[in-house]
C-alpha cells in the first residue's frame, strides 16, 4: 500500500490548554474490514490499545498496515466495521473532527515556513489565540530541544531535526492519538536509533497513545507496548514484544520475527506436559505438549538458534551434527550445521574470551535449551 501522502496537518478542535502531561486515550477497532474492488485489503480487524501504550502495526509491504492506518485517521472510510476513541464512534468525524496527529514517513513540513510557524500552523488553524499559541510553540519547541533554531526554515535542518519538528506540530495540538507513518525510513543507522529512543521517552513521559507503521521488526520490539504482526490484511497476533518473539501464535510470526530454524518432523510420543518431536537425520527433541497437534503428526518444529545448546556428547534427545561454518558476530558465534542431507540450522552461543570456535567438520550435538524453548506447527501440505 501507498503512504499517505496528504500534507495538511490533522489537527484537533479542542481548544488547546497548556499542561504537563497527556492523559491518553484509548482506541478500539471493531470487525474492520476494507476492500478495494474485489480486493480484500484489511479482514475482521479487532484491536483494543490502552491510553498511553505504544503499539506497532508490523508487516511486509502490502500486508495493510498503512491501509489500516489511514483508516483510523478518518482518510479512509472502511467497508464496514467501527472505530471507537474513548469509547465514543468515530467513523462520521472527518480527520480533523477525530483528533489525531500524524507524523509521515517525508514528515510534510511547509518548506516556505520557519520551524516556528511549522509547529504553529496547526494551532492557527483552530483559532488559538496569539498569546496562546506563541506560549504554546515555545513548549513544543523546548520539549523537542529545538528552541534555538526556531527561526531555520526546513532545508537548513537535518533529518532528525526535521522529524523533531514534525513530531512538535502535531503534539502542539494536543491529539487524542499520535500516528506514525514509517517516520524513521529516511534516517541514516545511527540516527535513526537515537530518534527512536527519544521519541519512545517523549512519548511516554507524555502518556500519549501512539501507533507506528512500519515493516522493521527490530524497531517494533524495542519502541512497543504491543505489537500487532499483519500478513495478507488479517492480524496474525497482537502481543507484547516478549510473547511475539518467545510464543509465535502462527508459522508467519515466528518467520517474520527474528531469525528461525524450521525443521519438518512427526510427533513420536506424548505425555501430559511434553512430546516429542523426530527430524530429519534420526535426532529427537523433547518440547512443550501442544493439544491441537495428534501423535505421529507431520510437524514443522520452530526454533531460534540462540534457543539450541551445543554439546559434545549425544543425549537421548539431541541432534546429531556436522558444523560446517563458523561465523564470529561481535559477542556472539553463529554456526550453520548439517543435521542431515539438505537440512542445516543455524544455532549461535556467546562468544567467550579465550574460548576456541568449533571447526568445519566437527561432530556437535544440539539440544533444546527447555521444551518451551520452540513452536509447533502443523506441517504445510
Amino acid at each position: 500500500m501507498e503512504s499517505v501522502k496528504h500534507i495538511d496537518l490533522v489537527t484537533s478542535p479542542v481548544p488547546v490548554q497548556s499542561r504537563e502531561v497527556y492523559s491518553g486515550h484509548s482506541l478500539a477497532l471493531e470487525e474492520i474490514v476494507h476492500r478495494f474492488g474485489d480486493m480484500v485489503a484489511l479482514q475482521d480487524i479487532h484491536l483494543n490499545i490502552q491510553p498511553g501504550e505504544f503499539v506497532s502495526l508490523l508487516g511486509p509491504s502490502g500486508c495493510g498496515k498503512t491501509t489500516l492506518l489511514r483508516i483510523i485517521s478518518g482518510f479512509l472510510k472502511p467497508t464496514s466495521g467501527r472505530i471507537l476513541i474513548d469509547g465514543q464512534s468515530v467513523g462520521a468525524l472527518s480527520p480533523k473532527q477525530r483528533g489525531v496527529g500524524i507524523v509521515f514517513q517525508n514528515y510534510a513540513l511547509f518548506p516556505h515556513m520557519s520551524v516556528w510557524d511549522n509547529v504553529a500552523y496547526g494551532l492557527r488553524a483552530n483559532r488559538v489565540p496569539r498569546g496562546r499559541v506563541a506560549n504554546k510553540v515555545g513548549e513544543m519547541l523546548e520539549l523537542v530541544q529545538l528552541g534555538h533554531l526556531a527561526k531555520r526554515y526546513p532545508s537548513e535542518l537535518s533529518g532528525g531535526q526535521q522529524q523533531r519538528v514534525a513530531i512538535a506540530r502535531a503534539l502542539a495540538v494536543e491529539p487524542k492519538l499520535m500516528l506514525l507513518d514509517e517516520p524513521f525510513s529516511a534516517l541514516d543507522k545511527n540516527l535513526r536509533l537515537d530518534m527512536q529512543i527519544e521519541i519512545r521517552r517523549l512519548f511516554k513521559e507524555q502518556g500519549i497513545t501512539a501507533i507506528l507503521v512500519t515493516h522493521d521488526q527490530e524497531e517494533a520490539m524495542s519502541m512497543s507496548d504491543r505489537i500487532a504482526v499483519m500478513s495478507q490484511g488479517t492480524i496474525h497476533q497482537f502481543g507484547t514484544p516478549s510473547q511475539i518473539y518467545d510464543q509465535p501464535a502462527t508459522l508467519f510470526v515466528s518467520t517474520f520475527v527474528g531469525t528461525c530454524n524450521l525443521l519438518p518432523g512427526k510427533l513420536v510420543e506424548r505425555d501430559t506436559s511434553d512430546c516429542v518431536v523426530e527430524v530429519p537425520g534420526g535426532g529427537k527433541l523433547r518440547v512443550a505438549n501442544h493439544d491441537t497437534l495428534r501423535s505421529h503428526n507431520d510437524v514443522l518444529l520452530a526454533v531460534r538458534p540462540e534457543n539450541l545448546r551445543i554439546q559434545t556428547q549425544p543425549s537421548t534427545h539431541s541432534l546429531p551434527t556436522i558444523v560446517e561454518m563458523c561465523l564470529p558476530l561481535g559477542a556472539v558465534m553463529a554456526y550453520e550445521v548439517q543435521i542431515a542431507p539438505n537440512t542445516k540450522v543455524k544455532v549461535t552461543q556467546p562468544r567467550l574470551p579465550g574460548a576456541r570456535p568449533l571447526q568445519q567438520g566437527q561432530q556437535i550435538y544440539l539440544e533444546l535449551a527447555s521444551p518451551q524453548a520452540c513452536a509447533l506447527f502443523p506441517a504445510v501440505s
